[in-house]
């Protein structure tokens, strides 16, 4: 496991910046998107959107913007030339549906000890839109109940930041299907901080939880406080949240933050208040940035 302090001398200048390796990432989600459309709602677009994606990603590169920034204006892009606001209604549909399954099947194998919740969270982490939700649930059936080794482990600093009568907390969502695996430790939270605020997205990103998926949510009533950042987009897009998420951050105590874009987009801005993140390093350049391998476990804590 390496240290904090070895994670900020390995970084350089701090940001996971877009590299070689996410313009092919990026360009075959571009693609993918393209197919999913269909030419019925592009119609002869498609140089066009090809040659606006080149643009996109060099764009992001020249102005040092995080990966995540170059996946919504992507999003955005094809969401404007079809005139379709979420294409990935049906994915999202399949993917909690089988994650809802899924979590039945292994609740009872799940401890109630903090550091067991924690890790069923980070197993639905799974979740990912490049992967099938079948494969991701396959693992957390292996592995549900099993202690996780993870690469960087600050959670006993969430566990006592707990312990001390917290006042607001934020709990950044990831994929959609990972809301039945965040809730328990998310319910553990709720009891220790006198105010737990749930955060989705404002609108249709990728299989990202977003207002939509949770207001169809049987267990809605168990999250007594939510909000959306006020915009779509993969991790938090601070060029279009509204001005109530940013007031909400700046009253907030701590934010508990899921997934790798969450990370991305949160982790490197100035905020004034503490934040930990917990996901797993399911792309290579930000295993890289850790030195860790691929799909790991984070829990990791920021100042």
């Amino acid at each position: 496991m390496s240290s904090f302090n070895e994670l900020e001398a390995n970084s350089g200048t701090g940001a996971i910046l877009l590299g070689p390796r996410c313009e092919v990432c990026l360009g075959n989600l571009g693609e993918d998107l393209i197919e999913m459309v269909g030419c019925e709602a592009i119609g002869s677009q498609k140089t066009h959107i090809r040659s606006e994606i080149k643009r996109i990603l060099a764009n992001v590169a020249m102005e040092r913007r995080p990966t995540p920034d170059a996946a919504n204006d992507i999003l955005r892009l094809i969401k404007g030339v079809s005139g379709i606001e979420d294409f990935h209604q049906a994915v999202k549909s399949r993917e909690m549906a089988l994650a809802a399954s899924v979590y039945e099947s292994v609740r009872e194998r799940i401890g109630k000890d903090f550091r067991s919740l924690a890790n069923l969270a980070v197993l639905g982490n799974g979740f990912d839109f490049f992967r099938s939700p079948e494969d991701a649930m396959n693992d957390v059936v292996e592995q549900a109940g099993r202690d996780l080794d993870y690469f960087h482990d600050d959670l006993d600093r969430l566990q006592d930041f707990l312990a001390n009568d917290p006042g607001t907390i934020l709990y950044l969502t990831d994929n959609a299907g990972e809301i039945f695996f965040d809730l328990p430790l998310f319910q553990h939270i709720q009891k220790k901080a006198r105010r737990t605020v749930l955060v989705v997205k404002g609108g249709p990103s990728l299989n990202d939880l977003s207002v939509a998926e949770i207001e169809s949510l049987s267990f809605k009533g168990m999250f007594h406080d939510i909000m959306n950042t006020g915009t779509d987009g993969c991790g938090i897009d601070w060029r279009g949240v509204s001005p109530e998420f940013v007031a909400l951050v700046e009253k907030a105590d701590l934010i508990v933050s899921k997934g790798m874009a969450n990370f991305e987009t949160v982790y490197f801005r100035d905020l004034k208040i503490p934040a930990f993140f917990l996901f797993m390093t399911k792309c290579q350049v930000v295993a890289d940035y850790f030195g860790a391998p691929l799909n790991s476990a984070i829990g990791l804590w920021k100042d």
